[in-house]
Order: C-alpha cells, then sequence, then structure tokens
C-alpha cells in the first residue's frame, strides 16, 4: 500500500535530471508518495511598535500627576483610552506591567475618594494578579494576601515547543497564578503564535485558543535542519512520517525520519534510464537558507512528465527571529 511522506530537500541549486530520477525509484521502491508540507498561516499581529509603548507610558505619566493633582475627572478620562488600547494590543510583550500600572493609578483616584476603598482594593487585585506584589513604598505597609489567593492552571492547546509568556514571566503550561485577568503570549518557532489578555478564575485545565499546529506543517518541519551528516530540530515533531535528502560525493542521500527519529543517511542510486515514464515534473520552494545551503521543500506531484524547459517559479518563505 502506498504511503504518504513529506520530502524537505537540504540542497544548493536545483535537482538534476538524474537525481529526480533517483527520488523518484526510491519512492517507488519505497511505496511512498512524496508532497510538499502543508502551508501554515501566518499569525495576523501587527508588527512591534515602539511608538506605542512611549505614547502609552507618556499618557500614564500624565495619568499620574493628574491624579496627585486631585484632577479626577481628567485622569479617569486618559486612563479609560490607555486600558481601551492595552487591550486592543495584546501583542505587545509589557502590555501586563502597563495594564498593571494603569490599575495602580486608578486605584490611587479611588482610594482618595469618600466611598472608594473597595474600588481602590479592587484595583490593587487586578494589579497583583498581572505583575505580582510589589515592595511596599517607605513607611507603608503592604496588606497581606488572603488565603487560597493563588490557583494552580494547566494550559492545554500548547505543542511542546511552544513558549508560553504568561503576564510578561516565560514557561511552562503549568502554573501558579493569581484569580483574574492575566495576559499571555504564545511564541512558536520564534513567532508570535497567539496574544490576548485571558480571564483565569479556578484551578486546572485551561484553553486559551492557540491556533492548532499541523502535523507535517511547515510549521511543524520548520526547526528541522543538518549539520553535516546530523538532523537537529526534530524533538516534538508531529509528522509521522517525512523524508530528507541531501548531496554528499556529487550523490543524493535520504534519510527517513518518523517524529523526532531518523535513520542514518544512505546514497540514493541513479538509473541507467533517466525518463521516467508518467514522473510529474517538480516544482520547488526554498524555505530558508543559512549560509549557502537552501532547505528546500517539494511540493505535490502534478500531473505530466518532464515536458517544461523551464524550471517553475518558486516562492521564498523567510522566516523571522524573535523580535
Amino acid at each position: 500500500m502506498t504511503q504518504t511522506a513529506t520530502l524537505l530537500l537540504f540542497l544548493a541549486g536545483e535537482l538534476t535530471q538524474g537525481e529526480r530520477a533517483a527520488l523518484a525509484e526510491f519512492s517507488r521502491q519505497k511505496q511512498l508518495t512524496l508532497v510538499a508540507p502543508a502551508p501554515t498561516p501566518r499569525a495576523s499581529f501587527p508588527a512591534y511598535r515602539q511608538d506605542l509603548v512611549l505614547d502609552l507610558e507618556g499618557r500614564l505619566d500624565e495619568a499620574r500627576t493628574l491624579a496627585s493633582s486631585l484632577d479626577e475627572e481628567r485622569a479617569l478620562a486618559l486612563l479609560g483610552t490607555i486600558e481601551r488600547d492595552l487591550l486592543a494590543h495584546a501583542e505587545l510583550p509589557q502590555a501586563a506591567w502597563l495594564l498593571a500600572e494603569h490599575h495602580r493609578i486608578a486605584a490611587d483616584l479611588r482610594r482618595a475618594a469618600p466611598d472608594g476603598a473597595l474600588a481602590a482594593a479592587e484595583l490593587d487585585r487586578r494589579a497583583r494578579a498581572l505583575e505580582g506584589p510589589r515592595a511596599a513604598s517607605f513607611g507603608t505597609e503592604l496588606a497581606p494576601e488572603p488565603d487560597g489567593a493563588t490557583l494552580r492552571v494547566s494550559i492545554k492547546d500548547l505543542d511542546s515547543r511552544d513558549v508560553l509568556e504568561l503576564d510578561g514571566t516565560s514557561g511552562g503550561a503549568d502554573r501558579t497564578v493569581t484569580p483574574g485577568v492575566h495576559h499571555a503570549r504564545v511564541l512558536r518557532g520564534g513567532e508570535l503564535a497567539f496574544a490576548s489578555f485571558t480571564t483565569l478564575s479556578s484551578a486546572g485545565d485551561v484553553t486559551l485558543g492557540v491556533r492548532p499546529l499541523v502535523a507535517c506543517s511547515t510549521e511543524d518541519l520548520g526547526g528541522v535542519s543538518l549539520e553535516g551528516r546530523t538532523v537537529r530540530g526534530t524533538g516534538g515533531v508531529r509528522c509521522a512520517r517525512y523524508v530528507l535528502a541531501r548531496r554528499a560525493a556529487s550523490r543524493l542521500e535520504v534519510a527517513t525520519c518518523t517524529g523526532g527519529a531518523c535513520t542514518p543517511f544512505t546514497p540514493l542510486k541513479e538509473p541507467r534510464d533517466k525518463t521516467v515514464a508518467g514522473l510529474s515534473p517538480w516544482a520547488f520552494a526554498a524555505l530558508a537558507t543559512t549560509g549557502a545551503v537552501a532547505t528546500i521543500l517539494l511540493t505535490t506531484w502534478a500531473a505530466g512528465g518532464f515536458e517544461r524547459e523551464q524550471p517553475p517559479e518558486k516562492t521564498v518563505f523567510v522566516y523571522g527571529g524573535l523580535k
């Protein structure tokens, strides 16, 4: 029975006709249909905006000045615009701390009102949930935390390779938090895959709504690389079966991988007849380039033979790092 496997080519330049025939013979012998990694939808988060961060910090300073001047109406109006903008820009890595500062300024305003003690305490609690307790100011004492003020949560919709930033702190899926609204960001392959403010109010399993990682996709296999004959970055790969190909001594070598385990590279022998009947033309897309070596992903076979004289068009995917 023919199985499907995803093919990654680690080559400088394109395959020769003989190499194509050797791969076709390999797939025939192994009863494999070689396909491209499934495309991964890119995140729609805006790029990091330093100007927005500076604007938010400036408005917080202005609100703090207005609060100390007892100009409550203007201060609250300004704080309202700050909170709205922060909730709309959860992609900012410092959003938790900025929102916590917003809550503390608002708490100071409420505390100055005759009947604002309860509102101020609630705002202080929201700030602590986002950034933890602060050191007491000189000459003051912090109120003790009530019993049962923390809970243990486990984020269930993360891939094993994802990095979770909860309220600005990187770590794993299991966290101890204060009940309330928290800021969550998920980095996948160095890119932002999820960002949102979310309410954590009870212990146990939590689903944030992170985009599922598709097995055998460009996202799943994007970290696989070669160092000589050593395969790197296979830990956590979900793809059931994929094939790596490289050149060595002007010949193709292939390794077959299942999840994180790969066989040693073995050379492919080019068949004498390099025109294989019914073999589809290959189209290639560059995934990433490190030095002079390009990682090439093979696309799905199309109908026809090697009738095209010009190589097909290429689409180049450029992987950016963590900003």
